[in-house]
């Protein structure tokens, strides 16, 4: 059976989903690569205004450091390290925060999304919550 999907509805399910795997299973790295290509794909309709462009322009003027190399060791190493496996100098392992870097791709996800159309996944009040609870040293307030 097919069936019609549209890019939108499609990145709001991955980004569903990876918001049920970090909460009810603590499963980082799909909940990185689910809600990444979620990021992506709202992220294309938004240009420069998407949360990852925002990012690396804020953090490169405030680190001084190229916007590639904000994009490549911070803001996207994860999930491209999760993603690719480009040549056989690229790392076979990481030391990486997976709860941290699944909580700030998600959160770019759904700042995108908000930004696309002012909606917001079913998922996603649940995850805002569990931030509050647990995570609320990311607020900054």
């Amino acid at each position: 059976m097919t069936y019609q999907v549209g890019k939108i509805d499609a990145a709001s399910d991955q980004l569903d989903w990876s918001i049920k795997l970090f909460l009810d299973h603590k499963a980082y790295v799909p909940a990185i690569t689910l809600a990444g290509a979620a990021e992506e794909i709202i992220g294309q309709t938004l240009g420069s205004e998407a949360a990852f462009n925002l990012l690396k322009d804020l953090l490169s003027i405030k680190t001084g450091l190229p916007p590639k190399d904000v994009s490549q060791m911070y803001l996207n190493r994860a999930k491209n390290w999760l993603k690719h496996w480009r040549d056989m100098k690229d790392e076979e392992s990481i030391e990486i925060d997976l709860e941290t870097e699944a909580i700030q791709y998600i959160f770019r996800a759904a700042t995108n999304l908000a930004a696309h159309d002012k909606s917001c996944t079913s998922e996603t009040p649940r995850f805002i919550k569990w931030i509050e609870i647990n995570r609320n040293d990311l607020l900054g307030e």
